[in-house]
């Protein structure tokens, strides 16, 4: 796989003597096999589209009916943050106000973490915070949900349930889901949400 953008072009003759490297490799495994000749070549482009939140994005229609989410206001590219902290120190009024959570945030161990934070980076915050799992799901295309990180902690004394939105331009959001249950009813099949259910045995959620 090859990223390319606007100030890095394809070096083609990189891609051959890659593809010529792998050949002579698995030419040399003794599989007594050889390849002479390449009847076919699929060159698959397709737009890179990371997978983290970014700044506030409204709620969409159908999941502010359901009640079951938290979506904090911020301005910052620290939905995640934000969204975590709305968890762990869930507030009695405007649980959607950044200040809410401000003074709480030192009690997050950030080091080293990019914000706005890609899904493949939700272990590491795990492993810098041992009393933390954190699940992450977003809507798939067909309707029902894909879990994007199903956390491989167990027993933690803390879980966090997080839905990644996308906003019209394909900008993203994390909101925390405060109930599950809510959450995936008419819209999964009860198999599906007891196995992204079932990672932690106890899971932070609250009733509005």
């Amino acid at each position: 796989m090859y990223d390319i953008d606007c100030t890095q072009q394809l070096d083609l003759q990189a891609v051959a003597a890659d593809l010529s490297a792998q050949t002579d490799h698995w030419n040399s495994r003794g599989s007594g096999f050889v390849l002479e000749r390449i009847t076919k070549f699929v060159l698959c482009i397709s737009k890179f589209r990371p997978l983290h939140g970014s700044t506030y994005i409204p709620t969409p229609q159908w999941l502010s009916k359901k009640k079951c989410v938290v979506n904090v206001k911020n301005t910052d590219s620290k939905c995640f943050v934000w969204s975590v902290l709305a968890a762990l120190h869930p507030p009695k009024y405007h649980a959607e106000r950044v200040s809410n959570y401000v003074d709480y945030e030192n009690s997050l161990n950030l080091t080293g973490l990019t914000f706005p934070l890609a899904v493949k980076d939700v272990p590491k915050f795990e492993k810098q915070n041992p009393s933390i799992s954190v699940n992450i799901l977003c809507l798939a295309d067909q309707g029902g949900f894909v879990p994007l990180h199903v956390s491989k902690e167990r027993d933690r004394p803390h879980h966090v349930n997080l839905f990644l939105i996308e906003g019209e331009d394909e900008s993203k959001h994390y909101v925390w889901v405060k109930n599950l249950s809510r959450l995936v009813s008419g819209r999964i099949k009860k198999s599906s949400c007891s196995l992204f259910h079932s990672t932690q045995k106890t899971s932070m959620t609250a009733t509005s």
